[in-house]
């Protein structure tokens, strides 16, 4: 018996619900078990070291009693399963604890155990309680024991439930250091590594003389490696940057002006045509936001393109609720079997972009991150005949 309590306490802290406030869905069930019954008392009780305490009661006054006052103690030790008693004051082991309870000639009482899933361990019982003598039909019995499940579930729910609140606190948590800590790295880092690129190009342009070709492809080749770098370094921080965005600031963006300025970040070559549809002149959104959106999809359609000029379509509509940003290329495409992988945060696809490098799989991770807290983003692709990405902004 002891080792029962022992395992009954220790499920009991598991769950978390002793000295807890009352909730709906537990009230409601003990309203339906005395309504059902027609007792006035109906409570869910839960079987503590010393103390009888209720989830949910209707006509108890206390929270919790002594377990020497409680039918559900007594109820549990007899029994593993559903008890009623009809006549409590002429049962020679309630009788004593209807005393207790202020009963005198008449009572009435009914528990259905309350299992552990897992174990079978009973952690309590739903019971209905009145002062008379009464009798429960077959039909009342199987709904308290239908509730009594119920109850059970409930209890289960809140535990898995209560699991995954703490979970998702903990990745919270650890996101949120993960995030500071690839922001410093990348911080410390970027700093250094510009310094690197900066005296490659003194040396290159002072040593011009004094470098043969082997070393001067040694020093292009350091360069190229401290670029393609110091760009993985730029994603890893914009990608994180992204959760600090005020989304609800919005700036009035003329489409003209913020063409101009992207030209201006991509550093656009001749090589290069970017079109876009003069309808609609002026949109409010996070101009950050957007910024972010067009340099990643542009220099996207820009870097992996074998055309001898590539061709950037940029188209801003409208309807009563969302923008829809259409960005289109004539670039190498991609292959549908690649559309869902695109978007997941550092997934490198076995691809060189126009210059040999391997993307960082940074830029349309970025993209999507935004873009789920705005709305929505649709591809459509054909290899070697280029790439459209339709995306529907929330005004």
């Amino acid at each position: 018996m002891k080792n029962i309590e022992e395992q009954r306490s220790k499920l009991l802290k598991s769950y978390d619900l002793l000295d807890t406030n009352p909730e709906l869905e537990f009230d409601n069930i003990t309203f339906l078990a005395s309504t059902l019954c027609n007792t006035p008392i109906s409570t869910i009780t839960l079987l503590d070291e010393n103390r009888q305490w209720f989830k949910s009661k209707i006509g108890v006054d206390n929270y919790e009693s002594p377990r020497e006052y409680s039918f559900c103690s007594l109820a549990i030790e007899k029994s593993n399963e559903t008890i009623v008693i009809e006549k409590v004051m002429e049962d020679n082991d309630f009788k004593k604890v209807g005393r207790l309870n202020g009963l005198t000639d008449e009572g009435f009482y009914a528990g259905v155990p309350i299992k552990d899933k897992d174990t079978g361990i009973t952690l309590g019982t739903l019971c209905v309680i009145d002062y008379v003598n009464k009798t429960l039909t077959d039909r009342q019995i199987a709904s308290l024991e239908i509730l009594a499940e119920q109850t059970s579930k409930l209890f289960e729910l809140r535990k898995k439930f209560k699991s995954l609140a703490q979970n998702n606190e903990y990745l919270l948590l650890r996101y949120s250091e993960l995030e500071k800590f690839a922001h410093v790295i990348s911080h410390d880092m970027k700093s250094p590594l510009n310094n690197i690129i900066s005296l490659i190009g003194i040396i290159k342009e002072n040593s011009v003389e004094a470098l043969n070709s082997e070393n001067e492809e040694y020093f292009n080749l350091i360069e190229e490696c401290s670029i393609q770098l110091k760009k993985y370094i730029d994603g890893v921080l914009n990608f994180y940057k992204t959760d600090s965005i005020d989304l609800n600031k919005k700036d009035e963006i003329v489409i003209a002006d913020l063409i101009e300025e992207l030209k201006s970040l991509l550093d656009i070559k001749s090589n290069v045509k970017i079109n876009f549809s003069n309808d609609y002149e002026v949109i409010e959104m996070n101009k950050y936001a957007l910024i972010q959106i067009l340099l990643n999809l542009v220099g996207n359609g820009i870097k992996y393109n074998d055309k001898k000029i590539s061709e950037i379509n940029i188209d801003f509509k409208s309807n009563s609720n969302q923008y829809i940003l259409q960005v289109s290329d004539n670039g190498i495409g991609i292959k549908p079997e690649n559309f869902k992988e695109i978007y997941e945060s550092f997934k490198i696809l076995n691809i060189k972009d126009r210059d040999g490098n391997f993307g960082t799989g940074i830029g349309l991770s970025t993209v999507k991150k935004i873009v789920d807290k705005l709305g929505s983003i649709q591809v459509a692709s054909e290899i070697n005949n280029g790439t459209t990405f339709t995306i529907y902004l929330n005004k």
